[in-house]
Formats: C-alpha cells, sequence, structure tokens
C-alpha cells in the first residue's frame, strides 16, 4: 500500500472514532452519583452475598412505585 493510501485510511478512521464518540455521549448520560446512592449499593451488594432481601412489595412502598 502507498504512503498517500495509508494516510487516507488512517483520516477516515479518526474520523469514525470523532464520530462514534459523539454518539457514545449522546447515549451514556454523564451522571454522578451521590456518595449517598454509592453507599446504599454497597450496602445492598454486601446483604446479597450474605443472602439477606428485601420483599419486591416492601420495596416499591418504600420508593413509592
Amino acid at each position: 500500500m502507498s504512503e498517500a493510501l495509508l494516510k487516507e485510511i488512517y483520516s477516515e478512521v479518526v474520523g469514525i472514532r470523532r464520530k462514534l464518540e459523539l454518539l457514545e455521549d449522546a447515549i451514556i448520560p454523564k451522571e454522578k452519583v451521590s456518595e449517598e446512592e454509592l453507599l446504599e449499593i454497597q450496602k445492598l451488594k454486601e446483604e446479597s452475598v450474605i443472602g439477606e432481601h428485601v420483599e419486591w412489595e416492601e420495596l416499591k412502598r418504600e420508593h413509592s412505585l
């Protein structure tokens, strides 16, 4: 392959990468998780490891679902 063709292919790849990054930013929200949410997630993870659980109906009531 000639150097010119390789440069053209590289430019195409770079352009595609930029477009993919823009799509990723549009699809995946940039949301921060609060410290409280992290602690709750950790607590739930620990409960699941030791076999504790929460009844679905109780969970729905707590979160007004």
